[in-house]
């Protein structure tokens, strides 16, 4: 009798035992679909994920094109290769402004590109949009490349001044790399925008 009791007993949790695996398999099946779900959707969800990232980087953006276009338009030649001397125990410093004229043509230009960046960068603050974003950002980068390209071409620099043969020659070549990847960049960055701008109105 015993042994009749204990047989039945087991064959009683059988098919809890045997369903064990099927219920298991079909929690991993859903784990995905929840897991994906809580995802965010879309360029929209994204880019409001990280609203509070953004501004900070507005506020950023507002502060350092004001700062430069005080810098361009009234402190421009403290671009330059300074040198000190000792007279009577007193330091001088002396400033040697490695701009030529031609960079007094480019200040207009930069200045309104400075204006642009940090006036979307405050519609932004206000109106912050993903397909607006994307049009700030590629006004700005446009503005940036014409900047660029017209130092790169007028090159308006004149490092005779300094007094080392070798950082002569070898500045001018650096420099016109750096803006030269700089432009690449730039030019990437449109693209991608206009790209991500078409598809976006395309989805309307």
């Amino acid at each position: 009798m015993e042994d009749d009791r204990i047989r039945e007993e087991y064959k009683n949790k059988e098919p809890g035992l045997s369903n064990a695996p099927k219920a298991y398999e079909k929690d991993l099946r859903n784990k995905p679909n929840s897991y994906k779900s809580s995802r965010p959707d879309g360029d929209d969800e994204i880019y409001e994920s990280k609203r509070g990232r953004r501004a900070f980087a507005h506020v950023w953006n507002i502060l350092w094109s004001l700062v430069l276009i005080i810098f361009f338009n009234f402190y421009s030649s403290y671009i330059a290769y300074f040198q000190y001397e000792q007279v009577n125990n007193t330091l001088i410093w002396h400033r040697f402004t490695i701009l030529t004229e031609d960079f007094q043509k480019i200040i207009p230009l930069i200045t309104v590109g400075l204006i642009i960046i940090a006036a979307g960068s405050i519609i932004l603050l206000i109106l912050d949009k993903y397909i607006l974003a994307r049009v700030v950002e590629l006004i700005s980068s446009i503005f940036a490349v014409a900047v660029l390209g017209n130092i790169l071409i007028m090159f308006p620099f004149d490092f005779n001044i300094i007094p080392y043969e070798k950082v002569v020659q070898l500045l001018p070549l650096i420099l016109k790399i750096v803006l030269g990847i700089i432009i690449l960049i730039l030019i990437v960055q449109i693209i991608s925008n206009f790209v991500k701008i078409v598809v976006k109105i395309a989805k309307k």
